[in-house]
């Protein structure tokens, strides 16, 4: 087989002159970048409600494990469903309750009937209050209470409802505090008392009440 020569250089141009060119050669790339189409202005909405539904429902699951945790380290500690909805009874008996209370304590602090901590004695906690009627034309009749408390809560203020209502029907109240365990032995809460009512029999008068009633 015969070996063909070469091509000159003047064919070899002749020869790219009749090739065809490709588009491509000539044609600008387009950049890899494209352009992101702009988002239609109510299209993030329904992505925010989901996103929150999803925090609440977190939330709330959360809420469960905890809360079910709590209550099995409860019974686990040795404290029975029983006892845990005796003290939910009592949480709801108290709320229950509240406004009264927030009555009666605005009462016993703002009005004008309530005279607080008469000091009576020497000891820090030899103080009275008085529940005196808004009649105290004439001398009322007298009434000294001395609160319980298992002798180690006892205070003069657990009286107040009680003064009140009395106070009301013209009876004027003197609530009468005394020293607790441990700041006093029995002996010295029913020498507190013994003195306390003994203040309210020699000055009474002073503060509208009769001391013969």
């Amino acid at each position: 087989m015969a070996m063909q020569p070469p091509p000159s250089g003047d064919d070899a141009r002749e020869a790219d002159a009749l090739l065809p060119r490709s588009d491509s050669a000539g044609r600008r790339r387009s950049s890899p970048v494209q352009s992101a189409s702009p988002r239609p202005p109510g299209s993030a909405g329904p992505r925010r409600q989901s996103s929150f539904r999803h925090d609440v429902g977190h939330a709330a699951c959360e809420t469960y494990l905890v809360t079910r945790l709590t209550f099995t380290l409860l019974q686990y500690l040795g404290l029975g469903y029983r006892w845990m909805r005796q003290l939910l009874a009592l949480a709801i008996y108290a709320i229950l309750l509240m406004p009264g209370f927030l009555q009666v304590g605005y009462y016993y602090f703002f009005s004008s009937q309530v005279r607080r901590s008469i000091v009576y004695g020497e000891q820090p906690r030899n103080r009275l209050d008085l529940y005196i009627p808004k009649d105290n034309r004439r001398p009322c009749p007298v009434v000294a209470f001395v609160t319980g408390g298992a002798w180690i809560i006892g205070y003069k203020a657990w009286g107040a409802l009680l003064g009140r209502r009395l106070a009301e029907r013209g009876i004027l109240v003197a609530c009468i505090d005394y020293r607790n365990f441990p700041q006093g032995t029995i002996s010295d809460m029913v020498s507190d008392a013994s003195q306390g009512i003994s203040f309210v029999c020699n000055n009474i008068a002073s503060y509208g009440g009769d001391p013969n009633q």
